[in-house]
């Protein structure tokens, strides 16, 4: 049974976005900074010289007219919910309009200030642009982590992930697997159809294998046509299923190149078990070879390590 419903420890789902997205969504949040901080300017102006407010700052759901908050609960951000930082956003931003609209309530009708509660708001302002900006941080670093082509991470963090992962299986907390992947034949891809052609297959594949695994399963470019998966929580039995369910399901694609018609291709994978007994280099050594195992029985299948004769093969 391949588990859905396991825990994300890292935001994984963050990678998912891809290389524009990101992009995006960072300068979409240096906007709500400057926004943010007009709002704050209003606010205080309004309260220092005791003149109008806006009248959704009076309102119930006054988190919801400001400008940071159209933009914080607008459908397109939804990729971005799963992100623990996106969501912590959410409580900070709703206790500062609540603040915010009890002193400015307060204003009108009474001549003293609430300095206390004053106080509140501004702390609660300044978490939220903290709050903001550890976010744009996070998508920052994973722009630098994310393959332009692709939207598979890049190989600079992969031993990182994979390490931290390996941790949890030395203390027991759970299983965990890494799949080698190789397309079929991309050589002949490249060489008929072009390197363009050839492009857009790796960007196909490798958004549909975003698309159908867990938001905390993890896929790195290892290198020209070569992924490596991270499945945390499975085991060799659990990987097998979902990597074949993979396979499977990009045999069956249909790729539309730009002038050379539909595209068909294949995948193999080698896989191997993060033990607590063995460094990750080897980890990934034997994944390689099962894949290797895989192109030399024909390709277009998955073969892992632990399944082989491993008396046979060459260290």
């Amino acid at each position: 049974f391949y588990r859905k419903d396991f825990t994300d420890p890292g935001n994984a789902s963050m990678f998912r976005l891809g290389h524009e997205k990101i992009k995006h969504i960072i300068e979409q949040l240096d906007h709500a900074v400057e926004n943010h901080q007009l709002w704050f300017q209003n606010i205080n102006r309004s309260l220092a010289c005791r003149v109008p407010c806006k009248p959704e700052d009076l309102m119930p759901d006054s988190y919801r007219k400001c400008e940071f908050g159209e933009w914080y609960y607008q459908s397109d951000n939804e990729p971005l919910q799963r992100h623990d930082g996106f969501n912590a956003i959410e409580n900070i931003h709703i206790q500062m309009h609540v603040l915010a609209t009890e002193l400015l309530l307060s204003s009108q009708s009474s001549t003293s200030s609430n300095i206390d509660k004053y106080d509140q708001f501004a702390k609660s302002v300044e978490r939220l642009r903290m709050q903001i900006m550890s976010l744009q941080h996070e998508l920052q670093s994973s722009l630098f982590n994310v393959d332009t082509l692709t939207s598979a991470r890049t190989r600079s963090g992969m031993l990182t992930e994979l390490r931290q992962q390996h941790e949890l299986v030395k203390r027991n907390a759970f299983s965990c697997c890494i799949a080698m992947m190789d397309f079929d034949h991309f050589k002949h891809i490249n060489d008929s159809h072009g390197h363009q052609e050839g492009d857009m297959v790796l960007k196909t594949v490798i958004r549909y294998i975003l698309d159908n695994i867990r938001p905390f399963d993890m896929i790195f470019r290892y290198g020209g046509e070569e992924f490596l998966l991270c499945l945390p929580g499975t085991d060799v039995v659990t990987a097998n299923y979902a990597v074949e369910r993979l396979r499977s399901g990009i045999e069956n694609l249909a790729i539309t190149g730009s002038d050379s018609g539909e595209l068909r291709i294949t995948v193999s994978f080698g896989m191997s078990a993060l033990s607590n007994d063995i460094y990750i280099e080897e980890s990934i050594n034997r994944a390689d070879k099962a894949l290797y195992h895989a192109k030399a029985s024909g390709r277009n299948r998955s073969v892992a390590w632990e399944n082989l004769d491993t008396d046979s093969i060459d260290p």
